[in-house]
This record gives structure tokens, C-alpha cells and sequence, in this order.
């Protein structure tokens, strides 16, 4: 493995007095504070860093696996005391999570311009300007009895340092604090020093910046450019270049209402020129801004004159060699070119793969260096010094991404995943944000259900629920004001739009199942025809999977019908013969269609066969047939 963290002895003998800046990181480092397409590119990793979260981990057994997290026990249960202690250790990083994502911002920019940093641990006590005299100071007298106060405050302030604010000085390390103030470190400091090792020299640092100084100087120069064609074009709307035959419009006069005008001056034009040139500098309202200097000029003089422009025609392709500059620096830069020129032409779906890759190809690879030097430096020699050894190699800091993985609104599809009976009900409350504790209870689900059974006006109740496994039987003791309890099966009394009201004998009773049941059989022949045309295009084999021969019985074979064709279009039309029917039977024709409708529906989405038995108890008949 190339080294790309080091903890940073404590007497820096024979160091340079500051870590040398190379050319090229002094150069990106003017780039990023004038070039705002750099800036908003460094910025946008350091955003993505100061969003992933640093976590405690085992080192995984084989080889591309991912780390184990390290989780806090349950109640009761205890963690082994080397992964405890780690996971107190990575909890204490940069004081918590606040501060870790600032360390991982910070740490981001760094590696993003020079390509390297310092992670610096100091003990709490100590100020950002100097550090302060813990020693408590000597008692006498009775105070010596007195009892002392509470030890010093062991936690340790964390500091991510550029190149530019340490310095070795005096076989000691330094750390600039202000303009030319510079302090030592505490001695219990812990330094490491993380970078991006160069692919040539692993001991260089390296980042983006250092391949796009040339196109970084390039839109520097384009804006230099823009600025000046700005600036030379406030100095007029150009020269006009006139014979000596022209005669100047006079302008008024400037001279002090003393001065001699019998003393020779500079030529005329001269002095409207300047003055032509300078009005507009001050006075942007002014008409010699847009108005070109002018002369009275006979004829035959006409075509001497010429129009001189303070600008070039380059300025006319400057905004393409802009575009072109920023597009060549969003490809050198170590994130999404898309990120920096737009996502205006990529869709919900594709947009979800650009910010899923620059997780994965962008920010996962920064978090795997500052984890490395984290590891390095921080959790296994604090775990040796708590005295585990072998343990503490098994241990490491991780990350964790899930922040910043945002998945696209399913929503909608799982909806309508869940009408079809494709999806669970924990399925639609995860894509829908919820959590489990939004699902609702059995007397909610019981409540909802009869309020659904009542707008259809459904008259298969009990019977048509318990063959989907639901019993909604209002229990005893819990039928309340507005309940609506519903009856077991051959109750006498049934509600007013209930089945259709029996025959008085038994024999017409056995006719009307007879009749309906033709009808059901039908419509499930019909349904079957219809679901086998539908099923052949979605089946690998297309008819020849379907080795059903009756189409009424293909929705008991062929099970998960509504993965293939809606029961609407299933039953598209079946009851036409239903109201001719029911006259000859003296029933109303619109609760016999509801109530067969509804019956052969529950046949369909359970996958359950038809028979005359489950029919009766759904006309409300006494005798089967």
C-alpha cells in the first residue's frame, strides 16, 4: 500500500523550519480564492465530506468485504472491551459528530487544493492563542485542608492545519495562531499528517488542482480580459478619426471665467476628446456614453472619416472559450463534471445515477484516506495505550454514507404496487417516509375496512373477508354509537341493502342458485379467456406455460392474476345477462349484479375456486344445491 498518513514525531529535529509550498499549491490556492467555478467545486466535495459520518469498525475476515460496524449492545449485553473502548474513541473524534463534519470539510479542502493536511490533537486546555497553566496553584494554611476542585478536563480539541500554519522551530512544532503569532505545542500533542500520495513520487502530495493550473490560468486571463474590454468601453462609444477640413461641434467651455483666451491653447480636438472620453467615466447617464463624438463635415469629406474602436472583435468569442474552460475544468476536477456545469439535461432517473456515482467514484475514495489516517494516528495507538494489543488491529475507523445516498420517490409506483396486492403495507410505508409505528391497528384497520365495504355497498361480508383471512365481526362489548356490527352468516335480519331478500321456499331458492350460478361461471369463462391472452404475453412460452384447459378455473392455476391483467378489465361486460335474470327471479337487479360482482372479484384476487357452497352463503341462501 502507498503511505498516505503519518503521525509526526514529537522533536522535529532536522526539519525545515516550514513545510516548503510548492509552486503549484501556492498557484491553487490564488486560484480557489479568484476563480469561483474552483471555489464552488472544492466547496461541493467538502459539503459531500461534512455529510458522511465516522463510525467504529471491525476489520472485515476476506478480502472486498466492507468493515462491520461496530453497534452499542442491547440492553443488558455488553460489547468485548477493546470494540467498547473503540467505539467510545471514534464517538470523541472532533468532539462528535458537529465537529467531525467540519474535520471532514476541512480536511476535504485541503486535499482538494494542496493535497495535504494536518490533523492536530491538543488537550482541551489549551487556548488558541497560548496555552494555559493548568497547575493548581499551592495551598497553605487551612486551605491546604480545603478540599481541591475537579481535575482539569481531559477531553482534547481537534485542528485540521494547513502547510502554511506549522512550522518545526527550535527542534519543536509550531502553530501559527494569527498574522506572525506562533505558539508550541502542547507536549502531549498528537500530529498526523494525511495527503494524497503523488502516483510518481508517493512522498509528494498531489490533488486536482495540480493538472488544471493551465486551465485555471486561462479563465483568469478570459476574466482579466473581460474586465478591461469593460473598463475601455467606459471611456466612450469609440474615436472618429476626421480630415482637418472637419469642424468640431463646439462644446462648452471649461476654462475659469478669468482665464486669458487670447493664449494659445492645445489643438481643439484635443480637448473635446478628452473631455468626450472622461464625461462618460463619471457620469454613466450621459449621452456621450452611447453617442460617438460627431463633426460638421462638407460632402466630398465623407468617406474619409473612420469609426475606431477601444475593443477587439475578440470579445465576441470570449463566452465560448469560457464555456469550453469551465467544461474542461469540471473533467480535471475530482467530481462529476455535471456537478459544475448543470443537470439540466438528465432526467430523475439518470440524475440519480450522477449523484449516486459521485458517492461512490467521488466521496468514498477522499473518506477512505482521512479513515486510514484516523485509524493510523488516532484509534490504534489510543488502544494500545489503553493496553490492547492484537485487539487493537482488528479495529479501525470507518464511514458511513447513508446521509448523503438519497433514493428517488417510489412512492407512487409502490401505491400502485400495494392496490394490486404486490406490495406489503411496510413496503408503501418505507418509499412513502414513514416509519412502522404510522401502521395502523387492528380496530383501524377493521374501522377502514367496513367504511370501504359500505361505499361499495358490498353483500358479501363476513363471507367474502374471512376467505382472505379477515374476520371483522365487530368482537362483544365493542359495538359503540355509529358501530355497525355486522351479522354472522343465516342471521334473519339483514341490512336494507343487503343480499337480495329470499324466496319463501326452497325450490325457488335452489332456481336462483342455479341461475346464478350459470352467471358466475360465465363470467369467470369469460375472465379466463381474457387473463390466458394476457398472461401468454408476460409468460416465458407464452400459451404453452398455461397448461389450464378450463377457462374458468385458470385464476385457481395461474395464481398472482393481478400481476397480469386488472380484475376490471377481467370482468369487462360479464353482467350483461344479470338484470333479465333477476326480473324472472323477482330481484332487484342492481343488488344482484353488486353481490355476484363482488363475489366473483374475491374468487379472482384470492385465487380460490368457485362452488355453489361459497355462492349460497353469498346470495344469503339456506339450501345448497
Amino acid at each position: 500500500m502507498v503511505a498516505s498518513a503519518a503521525v509526526m514525531t514529537h522533536r522535529p529535529e532536522g526539519l525545515r523550519r516550514q513545510a516548503p509550498t510548492e509552486d503549484w499549491q501556492a498557484r491553487a490556492w490564488e486560484f480557489f480564492d479568484t476563480v469561483g467555478e474552483l471555489r464552488f467545486g472544492v466547496q461541493w466535495k467538502a459539503n459531500g465530506m461534512s455529510r458522511v459520518n465516522l463510525i467504529a469498525a471491525r476489520v472485515p475476515e476476506h478480502l472486498g468485504d466492507e468493515p462491520d460496524e461496530i453497534l452499542p449492545p442491547p440492553a443488558g449485553e455488553a460489547l468485548p472491551p477493546a470494540e467498547a473502548a473503540a467505539l467510545d474513541l471514534v464517538a470523541a473524534m472532533a468532539g462528535g459528530p458537529s465537529g467531525q463534519g467540519q474535520m471532514l470539510a476541512h480536511l476535504a479542502t485541503l486535499l482538494s487544493v494542496p493535497g495535504i493536511g494536518y490533523i492536530l490533537m491538543e488537550p482541551a486546555m489549551v487556548a488558541t492563542g497560548a496555552v494555559i497553566d493548568i497547575t493548581p496553584p499551592p495551598l497553605n494554611g487551612d486551605e491546604a485542608e480545603a478540599e481541591r476542585g475537579p481535575e482539569p478536563d481531559e477531553t482534547w480539541i481537534w485542528q485540521v492545519l494547513s502547510p502554511d500554519e506549522l512550522r518545526a522551530e527550535r527542534g519543536v512544532y509550531e502553530v501559527q495562531c494569527g498574522i506572525g503569532e506562533w505558539r508550541e505545542l502542547h507536549e502531549d500533542f498528537v500530529l498526523v499528517k494525511v495527503w494524497n500520495p503523488h502516483p510518481r513520487y508517493s512522498w509528494q502530495p498531489d490533488s486536482p488542482c495540480r493538472a488544471v493550473t493551465t486551465v485555471l490560468t486561462q479563465i483568469s486571463l478570459l476574466d482579466a480580459h473581460v474586465s478591461a474590454t469593460a473598463q475601455s468601453r467606459l471611456a466612450g462609444a469609440g474615436l472618429l478619426v476626421l480630415p482637418a477640413e472637419a469642424e468640431f461641434v463646439p462644446l462648452p467651455s471649461t476654462a475659469p471665467a478669468d482665464a486669458d483666451e487670447s493664449e494659445p491653447t492645445e489643438d481643439d480636438f484635443v480637448d473635446i476628446l478628452v473631455t468626450a472620453m472622461t464625461v462618460p467615466i463619471g457620469d454613466r447617464a450621459s449621452a456621450a456614453a452611447v453617442v460617438p463624438l460627431t463633426v460638421r463635415i462638407p460632402g466630398e469629406y465623407a468617406d474619409k472619416v473612420q469609426h475606431i474602436k477601444f475593443w477587439s472583435d475578440f470579445s465576441e468569442a470570449l463566452l465560448p472559450l469560457r464555456e469550453a474552460a469551465v467544461e474542461r475544468l469540471a473533467l480535471g476536477l475530482d467530481m462529476p463534471p455535471e456537478a459544475l456545469t448543470g443537470v439540466a439535461d438528465v432526467n430523475h432517473w439518470t440524475a440519480w445515477q450522477v449523484q449516486e456515482s459521485a458517492v461512490t467514484l467521488h466521496i468514498e475514495p477522499m473518506a477512505e484516506t482521512i479513515v486510514h489516517a484516523s485509524t493510523m494516528g488516532y484509534l490504534r495507538p489510543a488502544l494500545r495505550a489503553m493496553g490492547f494489543g492484537a485487539e487493537a488491529d482488528r479495529l479501525l475507523v470507518w464511514y458511513d454514507t447513508t446521509d448523503l445516498t438519497t433514493r428517488p420517490d417510489r412512492s407512487d409506483d409502490t401505491m400502485a404496487a400495494y392496490d394490486r396486492v404486490e406490495a406489503s403495507g411496510a413496503a408503501l410505508r418505507r418509499e412513502a417516509g414513514l416509519s412502522e409505528a404510522d401502521a395502523p391497528d387492528d380496530a383501524e384497520v377493521r374501522r377502514r375496512i367496513l367504511v370501504e365495504i359500505a361505499k361499495a355497498q358490498p353483500l358479501l361480508t363476513t363471507q367474502l373477508l374471512r376467505a382472505v383471512g379477515i374476520d371483522i365481526v365487530t368482537p362483544p362489548g365493542e359495538a359503540g354509537e355509529g358501530a355497525w356490527p355486522i351479522p354472522p352468516p343465516g342471521a334473519p335480519d339483514q341490512p336494507a341493502d343487503g343480499p337480495p331478500e329470499q324466496p319463501a321456499n326452497g325450490e325457488a331458492s335452489a332456481v336462483m342458485l342455479e341461475a346464478c350460478d350459470a352467471l358466475v361461471h360465465r363470467a369467470l369463462e369469460r375472465a379466463g379467456t381474457r387473463l390466458r391472452s394476457s398472461a401468454a404475453r408476460k409468460l416465458a412460452g407464452g400459451t404453452t406455460a398455461i397448461v389450464c384447459d378450463d377457462p374458468a378455473r385458470l385464476h385457481v392455476e395461474l395464481q398472482g392474476v393481478t400481476g397480469f391483467a386488472s380484475i376490471d378489465h377481467l370482468l369487462a361486460n360479464a353482467w350483461t345477462r344479470v338484470p333479465d335474470v333477476a326480473v324472472r327471479l323477482g330481484l332487484d337487479p342492481e343488488a344482484l349484479t353488486v353481490t355476484l360482482d363482488t363475489y366473483t372479484r374475491a374468487l379472482l384476487a384470492t385465487g380460490h375456486a368457485h362452488d355453489t357452497d361459497r355462492l349460497a352463503d353469498a346470495l344469503g341462501l339456506s339450501v345448497h344445491a
